[in-house]
């Protein structure tokens, strides 16, 4: 059996992206008869208890929180995981040493705060294995080097797509680059032929993470609550951890035809069902492109700023920045963009040409390839 060990983390500061794209490829993995365990550092917001109701899981102690205000790039990342790329490996190679496990096909990283250093202690701590292992990367940054032999990055950056690892991985290093490979649920493949182009603005969905701690979603509603667009039906998604849940409790109370959602396994319905979407520039990007959802979308962080820019430049979303002073005026602005019929099925149309959700499939189909099987011979 094809053994693989995923290090991954979530947290209030890093958001759950990474461990729920992890998730969805390790359930795919595990359908295809792989054995998946993960290893997690505790830390507040981890998501551990959500991961273990389908997986084992390696759980690395606690760090001291390293405050992450004013913090950017690497030193911020380096905050994330808690301690040194040393410290990380040598505390996963203990974990993995008490479950007894000696040797494993693939190790897969998805945090920003590793890199060569990390991957080439835990590559080191596992040779024994026969054969040794292989590593897969999920990335989304392309600013440090990597020991891959296969890396992914659902990203879209036009034309220089297929050239940001460009010195990063070693010649061998197979590249899974654009939304074609973003790892979505099984859902979002099956729905993708049965939903239609959108054509006329009447169901927005508005949702900014679970979490949400600049409370955009309030902000959102504000600017829906104006009498010009009381008329369209809102579906709003929030988790019950989030800090500003009750004053978004309060909007939607008085907002007419206006629902409010608890966390949901999938949003793959109220997309679906939507006509267009209000949210950020992350994980659900994919998700909303794939069922042909078009998206006013606004980046929380630095690191979302270029992939943004970039969809809006080709017509995929429509962007636009948080400012409070104007954030309500953008958004009536766009919705007279979308009110337009040609407007609103030529963006569906664009970003639905994006992904057909399939690539957790694709990179499935990689990592239980035989190590004497091209990788050029899966398509």
């Amino acid at each position: 059996m094809t053994k693989i060990i995923i290090r991954c983390d979530a947290s209030i500061s890093i958001g759950s992206g990474h461990l729920i794209r992890c998730r969805t490829l390790a359930r795919e993995l595990q359908r295809r008869g792989a054995e998946i365990s993960f290893l997690c550092r505790r830390q507040p917001g981890d998501l551990i208890a959500l991961l273990e109701r389908d997986f084992p899981v390696m759980v690395l102690p606690e760090q001291p929180l390293v405050p992450c205000d004013g913090l950017e790039g690497r030193d911020l990342y380096g905050a994330w995981l808690g301690c040194t790329q040393e410290q990380d490996a040598a505390q996963c190679l203990d974990a993995l040493a008490e479950a007894g496990i000696k040797s494993v096909s693939w190790l897969v990283t998805d945090h920003y705060g590793l890199d060569a250093i990390w991957e080439t202690e835990l590559i080191s701590g596992l040779a024994g294995g026969d054969p040794p292992p292989m590593l897969l990367v999920i990335d989304d940054l392309a600013d440090r080097p990597h020991q891959a032999d296969l890396l992914l990055d659902q990203n879209f950056f036009g034309e220089a797509t297929e050239h940001r690892y460009r010195g990063l991985v070693l010649p061998q290093c197979h590249q899974l680059l654009g939304p074609h490979y973003a790892l979505l649920g099984p859902e979002y493949a099956q729905l993708h032929p049965l939903v239609p182009p959108r054509t006329e603005l009447r169901r927005v969905l508005v949702f900014f993470g679970g979490v949400d701690p600049a409370n955009l979603t309030a902000q959102a509603l504000e600017a829906l609550l104006d009498p010009v667009v009381t008329d369209l039906a809102v579906d709003v998604v929030l988790g019950l951890q989030s800090p500003h849940r009750s004053s978004v409790e309060e909007l939607v109370d008085v907002r007419p035809n206006t629902t409010l959602h608890g966390p949901k396994a999938s949003l793959a319905g109220l997309i679906a069902r939507a006509d267009l979407a209000i949210g950020a520039v992350g994980a659900t990007t994919w998700e909303r492109a794939c069922l042909g959802l078009p998206c006013i979308s606004v980046p929380l962080a630095s690191n979302q700023i270029p992939v943004s820019k970039m969809l809006a430049r080709h017509d995929f979303i429509r962007l636009i920045e948080f400012r409070p002073e104007t954030f309500c005026a953008r958004l009536l602005d766009e919705f007279a963009f979308f009110s337009d019929s040609g407007c609103i099925q030529r963006v569906s149309l664009a970003c639905r040409s994006l992904t057909k959700g399939d690539g957790g499939q694709i990179c499935t189909d990689h990592l239980l390839r035989s190590r004497s099987q091209p990788y050029f011979q899966l398509a």
